[in-house]
Formats: structure tokens, C-alpha cells, sequence
């Protein structure tokens, strides 16, 4: 029997022709050699392809069984075809990572009452014998599974210091990073050894040691457990809510799309229609963008569904810990799967619902190959499932609100908060301002709400301290020599740091161009916000939340709980606070640097900024009256303005007659062809020779610009140069996946600005 098989992590664009003396099935995993090596191989159909070359046979099956359904499989080919994607590397998403699958059985009581805790298979039978076995399983007294989550609260010992010594300091003989030490716990109270060692770049904690030894700080060691994350559920939905909720239920399976702005109740709906459905024996896939939001997301489904078995799965867990609970969903032992975008393609034989919650956000784009838009790939498969999907956001993608129209996607809306109330937004003109950065006006609010005993969040677009070093002699800007884009400046370690490539140096002490010492930074980032707020408020305690300062989700979490405690009074970040958090304390939000939300070079930056604005602004007031601040030097911009009246609708009237009238998305699908050289010349030569094959199509559909050197026309060594080509909204990309089989090493293709830099 001849197979078409899809070879595992193969940057190819086809398909290829094995023959198996086994039966198999589409959707099963096979071990093939390929280019003399051996690899995994999908089963994608039964009808191979004949041909005068030699037809290989398959090694051996792996699982035994197919764990792809057709669906799943019909899912796969729609990102191949819409996002021009090798087939492998999407085929790849819906298995956890590893070739093969060994993991241990558990028996699993489903109550406490049984007297036994989770227990491995074979030391189950040989404590009990295979008999109490069945007879526990035929009564559905207990369940085998792959993993488990215990639900008693972890442990954690942490060890923090403070001062044993306020008064008498300056009669101490102290070093000056003794006094930095010093001042820093003056300041704060207290602090965790390993968070302060981190915040003041120390090499080693010999000086915190020492400190301790001569009696001027004192060291205590406590249990601290994550119990505080469990969050009682609220049950009772209000009359909005309640309307919502009943029309979901009497549409039934279609694809919703529910508008509800900041703390208007969004997850209590979603909860209502989770219930009825989890006593219908369904599953249900709950998708969040970032993995930085399950810690309290986690705690509240927990709260509401006692009893269920409510998993994480994301790509920072360990690949044996991923395995298992893959496994376990696969199987359907898993209740609720809450997840990034990875855990989209977990197949879940009894799905029942799919959340996509701030389905909005860009986090949900997967940038790297296979590239594909995770909202969009959820709507397919909730199509084929035959399942209803909820999209909710305060700010809905204009795209998907434009389906609305139409009746593709049903609208949905909350407009009044159950808890607190909307925020009082004001807009500040800092063309009136002395200080670029930070207005006084907003000073002075950040001064009335910490003395008050509340938080404050503040928005800076972006990370670092400076956005780019310039020679006030020559006028040379230093640039990464990997990349054509100035250097960031980082203060903490004095260095220069490339956002693209990673490449990192020491800033130098004279201009590499002209050799004068006028070097100066220029412009801010989250790290010089921070500075200078602390600065303003000395005694104040700051937490700087960016991916330098949060790089994985333990991190993230411990940041959360310490923001939840009220230790840090500011926290300053970039995008990563305007996500779903719900902290009730928060009370005033500012936005630093609204204009420079909108200097994207994309057709959607104007929707990305108003995402932002209206995402941070709604941070505050979730228990009370809450404050928003936005800066510009343009207030009278439509975007700023729209925000700022809390306007979606006026937004997205003007957004999308914009786009109509530019043949934007949903109008037209832009394809951006990126063609990547060793040097100027060579992805100029190719894009000329992309452009011959684009005009040998003889589409008259079609719209073709270029080619043009894109704003980052040097990444990572590679030279590049782009076509950028208009198609009708509905077309297909035949032609285009033609040009990327030709080219598979030299070219990108990026679908409506999905996968890639501009």
C-alpha cells in the first residue's frame, strides 16, 4: 500500500511517497528515512503518488495508533494553504516535543474518601491485585491517568533581610556598596536576597554576609505557599451578563465574538457556559496569549469548578511533564485545558467549547515557522468540531468586528462593571511640558495615589533605558553590525543591546565613526522611566516588569504575587501589563509615550495602539474609582481620542472606511514577499527574479509594489528586499505557495502581516 507522508520538522513544501506492508492510518505517526537519516513521519493519506523513482518502505509504526483525527488533519491543510506553511513543521504543533510517548500510568482516586493518594499502575496491582483494579475502574472510583496536579499549596522557603540598624548608620564605617546595601532597604523595608542581589547587580552575597555579620541587617528565613491565588468564583451573573449568556446557549455552535470592555465580567460568562457544558461531559480549551496570565486564571477556574481537572499546558513546561498531560487530554481525562496558543493543537477528543480570551492580542501570531494566526486557527477548528467558540476583548481585532456585520461572527456586549467603575481618563499635552518623560501633572497623581496606600501602573512601549546612542559631532547613530537598526542602551550593565539579533557590546567611550567623546543617549525605554521615577519618589519601591527583568513564568508570577501583596507601589512595564491582570488595588494608569504606539510602518499599528491605550487604562479601578493618564504630544489624534472618550465604535468606524479605502485587511489579503542575500546585490538579483515570476502569473487581480528595501533591510547578516503584492480578501495563494517551493531557504512570505518583521 502506497502512503503520502509529511516528514517532521522538514522545511520542505511537499509531501512524499512511502509503502507500508502494514495497515496504517491517516493521522498516525511512522518512521521513514528521508535524505539517509531517520526521522517521524505523518501519515496525511492513503492515495501515494507513483512515479518512475524508487518507492521507499516505512521503518516501523510508533504509536500504533492514529492520534490525528480527520478533522485534525483538516485543520493542518488550512494553515498549509493560508499561511503557506511546510506541512511537517505544522503537522509537528499537535504533538508534544520528543518522538516517542513513555510515560507512567497512574491510578487516580476521584476521591479522598478511597483512602489512597495517586499511585503508579504496576505498584497499585502488585498492593491491591489487578482485580480491585477493574472493580475500582468499572465503578469509576478511580481513573488512570498520565500525570496529576496535586492541589495542596507548594512550599517555598524564602530568606529576606532588612535593616537591624535605622538609627547610628552614619557612625558605621561602610563601604560604598555597603551604602547602596543600605539605602536600598531604607527604602524598601525588606527584600528576598536573591531579589535584591538581581535589582542591585551584586557579583556575590559576600557584602549581604558581611552586613549581617556586623549586626546592621538581620536575616529571617519563612514558608511562603501559593494558597492567596485561589480566588472565589462569583456565581451569580447580573442582568447584562445574564443576556449574554442566554444568547450563546440558544444560538448553539457558532462563533461569538464578545465585546466587553475592562472588568465587565467577560470570564463569568465564559464560566456560565463552561458549567453547562462540563456537566455534559464535554472538554473545553481555554486559550490565553501569554503564558504570564494562568497564575490568576488558574486560581479562578479552580475556584469555580471544585472537583474538575483543570491543566496548564505551554511551551515553557518540561518536555516529560508536556508529554503527560498531553496524553492525559488526548485521552479526555483532562476537564478544562487553560493554555497559549500551543495548546490549540492538543487533540482533544470531546471538545466542547473554545475560549480564546484578549483574542486581540498579537501574542496569539506565531512568528516563527510554521507561521499562522492562533485566533484564526481556533475558528477553524471550532468549525470543524462543529463546538461554539468565544472570542472576548475589550478591544476586538477590526477584522473580526467587521464579521460581525456581515453575521459571520455574532456580536456580543458588556458595557457596565459589576465591581468598581470605568476610570477617569485624562489627557495630558506635553508640548506644554518641561520634561519630556514624565509630566508634572502626573507627578503629582502618582504622589495622591501611593500616599493613599494604592498602586500605580505606568506604560512605556518600550524596554531600556535609551533607544539609540548618537555623536553630537558627526551625527552618527551606532548601529548593530548584524542588523540595520540602532543599538538600545541599557544603563543596569552599561551596554548595547540589538532587540533583534540578541547581539550585545559595551558602549564605547568615543563615537567608532569620528572619535569625539560627544556621545549621547537619546530617547527612553521602561528602564529609564524607572530611574527616574525613583528619582521622584526615593523611599518609594519600583518594580520594572519587561523582558529583561521577567524572562520566563516563574519570574512572572513571583512579580504578580508581589504587586498582589502591595509591596511595590509603581510597576513600570511595557505591553506585558496591559495584558488581562486584575489587581484591585491599582488605581491610576499611566500611559507614557501614547504617539509612539502609533510610528509601526504596518496597515494596523493604528488598532495595535488603540489595543494598548485602552488595555492599560482599564488596569485601574477594578474595586474602586480608578485614574488613566495618557501622554501626547498630539492629543488631538483620532486614535488618542478615541481611547481617551473609551470609543470603540468611533475607532473602529474611522479604522476600517481607512482601510476600505487603501484595500486593507479584511478588504484584501497583503502578501509581503521578503527576499533574504548574502550581500545588497544577491536579494536585489532575487527579488527582481521573484518579481519576473510574480508578472508570468498574468493575474489581473492582483497589485504589485516594489521591490523595496523594507525598513529593516539588514537582520541577522541576511540583506533583504520586498514585494509586496495586494490579493482579493478571498483568494488563494496557489501562485505564492509556487514561489515559496521554489525558494524554500531564500524566501519569506508573510500573510497579512503574520510571521515575520516589517
Amino acid at each position: 500500500m502506497l502512503i503520502q507522508v509529511a516528514i517532521s520538522n522538514s522545511p520542505l513544501y511537499d509531501t512524499y511517497t512511502y509503502r507500508t506492508d502494514s495497515p496504517v492510518d491517516p493521522g498516525e505517526r511512522v518512521e521513514v528515512n528521508f535524505s539517509g537519516r531517520n526521522t517521524v513521519g505523518y501519515v496525511v493519506s492513503l492515495e501515494g503518488k507513483t512515479g518512475r523513482y524508487r518507492i521507499k518502505s516505512i521503518n516501523k509504526r510508533f504509536d500504533g495508533r492514529p492520534f490525528l483525527s480527520s478533522k485534525d488533519l483538516e485543520l493542518a491543510e488550512f494553515v498549509i494553504k493560508e499561511y503557506i506553511a511546510p506541512p511537517g513543521k505544522v503537522l509537528d504543533l499537535f504533538f508534544p516535543p520528543g518522538k516517542l510517548l513513555s510515560v507512567d500510568d497512574f491510578v487516580v482516586p476521584i476521591s479522598d474518601e478511597l483512602g489512597f493518594s495517586p499511585t503508579k499502575k504496576d505498584k497499585f496491582i502488585k498492593q491491591y491485585g489487578e482485580e480491585k483494579l477493574t472493580e475500582l475502574l468499572s465503578s469509576r472510583d478511580v481513573k488512570i491517568m498520565h500525570s496529576f496536579e496535586r492541589r495542596t499549596p507548594k512550599k517555598r522557603k524564602i530568606r529576606r533581610i532588612s535593616l537591624s540598624l535605622k538609627t547610628g548608620l552614619l557612625k558605621q564605617n561602610l563601604t560604598p556598596l555597603w551604602q547602596t546595601i543600605v539605602d536600598y532597604l531604607l527604602s524598601v523595608e525588606s527584600a528576598e536576597i536573591s531579589e535584591l542581589e538581581k535589582k542591585l547587580q551584586l557579583k556575590s552575597r559576600s557584602p549581604i554576609e558581611t552586613l549581617i555579620s556586623k549586626g546592621i541587617l538581620t536575616e529571617e528565613e519563612t514558608e511562603e505557599d501559593d494558597s492567596h491565588w485561589v480566588i472565589p468564583a462569583v456565581t451569580e451573573l447580573n442582568g447584562k451578563q445574564k443576556e449574554v449568556y442566554k444568547n450563546i446557549m440558544e444560538s448553539g455552535s457558532k462563533t461569538f465574538l464578545l465585546h466587553g470592555l475592562t472588568g465587565t465580567g467577560k470570564t463569568e460568562v465564559y464560566f456560565k457556559v463552561m458549567e453547562y457544558l462540563l456537566n455534559k461531559g464535554k472538554q473545553i480549551l481555554y486559550l490565553v496569549p501569554e503564558v504570564s496570565l494562568t497564575p490568576q486564571l488558574l486560581a479562578r477556574i479552580r475556584g469555580a469548578f471544585p472537583g474538575r481537572d483543570v491543566r496548564q499546558y505551554h511551551s515553557y513546561m518540561a518536555k516529560g511533564l508536556r508529554q503527560q498531560i498531553w496524553l492525559d487530554a488526548v485521552e479526555g481525562n483532562v476537564d478544562i485545558l487553560v493554555g497559549t496558543r500551543s495548546s490549540l493543537w492538543v487533540p482533544m477528543k470531546n471538545t466542547g467549547l473554545i475560549v480564546v480570551d484578549e483574542e486581540h492580542d498579537t501574542s496569539f501570531y506565531q512568528q516563527s515557522v510554521p507561521y499562522y494566526d492562533g485566533v484564526e486557527a481556533a475558528m477553524k477548528k471550532a468549525e470543524l468540531l462543529n463546538v461554539p467558540i468565544i472570542l472576548g476583548s475589550a478591544t476586538p481585532r477590526v477584522s473580526h468586528y467587521h464579521l460581525t456585520e456581515s453575521g459571520k461572527l455574532i456580536l456580543l456586549s458588556l458595557t457596565e462593571r459589576p465591581i468598581g467603575s470605568f476610570p477617569i481618563i485624562e489627557l495630558i499635552d506635553m508640548k506644554e511640558e518641561k520634561n519630556p518623560i514624565i509630566s508634572k501633572r502626573a507627578l503629582e497623581e502618582i504622589k495622591k495615589t501611593i500616599s493613599a496606600g494604592k498602586q500605580v501602573f505606568v506604560f512605556v512601549h518600550r524596554k531600556g533605558y535609551s533607544n539609540y546612542v548618537v555623536c553630537f559631532t558627526c551625527g552618527n547613530t551606532i548601529t548593530c553590525p548584524h542588523c540595520s537598526v540602532s543599538m538600545t542602551y541599557h544603563k543596569a550593565d552599561n551596554s548595547l543591546k540589538c532587540h533583534y539579533c540578541g547581539y550585545k557590546e559595551s558602549i564605547p567611550k568615543t563615537c567608532p565613526s569620528c572619535g569625539s567623546m560627544t556621545l549621547s543617549a537619546r530617547g527612553f525605554g521602561t528602564e529609564r522611566v524607572e530611574h527616574d521615577l525613583q528619582k521622584y519618589f526615593p523611599s518609594v519601591k519600583i518594580m520594572r516588569m519587561d523582558r529583561e527583568t521577567i524572562d520566563n513564568p516563574i519570574a512572572y508570577e513571583k512579580a504578580l504575587l508581589e504587586i498582589s501583596k502591595k509591596e511595590s507601589q509603581i510597576i513600570v512595564g511595557t505591553k506585558m501589563i496591559t495584558k488581562g491582570l486584575d489587581f484591585p488595588d491599582v488605581e491610576m494608569v499611566l500611559v507614557v509615550d501614547a504617539d509612539r504606539l502609533m510610528s509601526f510602518p504596518s496597515y494596523d499599528s493604528p488598532e495595535t495602539a488603540f489595543q494598548h491605550i485602552s488595555q492599560v487604562s482599564g488596569r485601574s479601578g477594578r474595586a474602586g474609582i480608578g485614574k488613566a493618564f495618557i501622554q501626547s504630544f498630539n492629543p488631538k489624534n483620532r486614535i488618542i481620542k478615541a481611547a481617551f472618550e473609551r470609543d470603540y465604535e468611533a475607532f473602529y468606524k474611522d479604522e476600517i472606511a481607512l482601510r476600505k479605502e487603501l484595500n486593507n485587511p479584511p478588504f484584501a489579503k497583503i502578501a509581503e514577499i521578503i527576499c533574504y542575500g548574502d550581500t545588497e546585490d544577491k536579494s536585489g538579483e532575487l527579488a527582481e527574479r521573484i518579481l519576473s515570476e510574480v508578472k508570468a502569473e498574468k493575474l489581473d487581480t492582483i497589485e504589485v509594489f516594489g521591490p523595496l528595501t523594507p525598513v529593516l533591510s539588514k537582520l541577522k547578516n541576511s540583506y533583504r528586499m520586498k514585494i509586496t503584492i495586494k490579493l482579493p480578501s478571498d483568494s488563494d495563494c496557489v501562485f505564492l505557495e509556487k514561489i515559496q517551493k521554489r525558494h524554500p531557504a531564500d524566501v519569506q512570505i508573510i500573510i497579512n502581516g503574520i510571521g515575520g518583521i516589517i
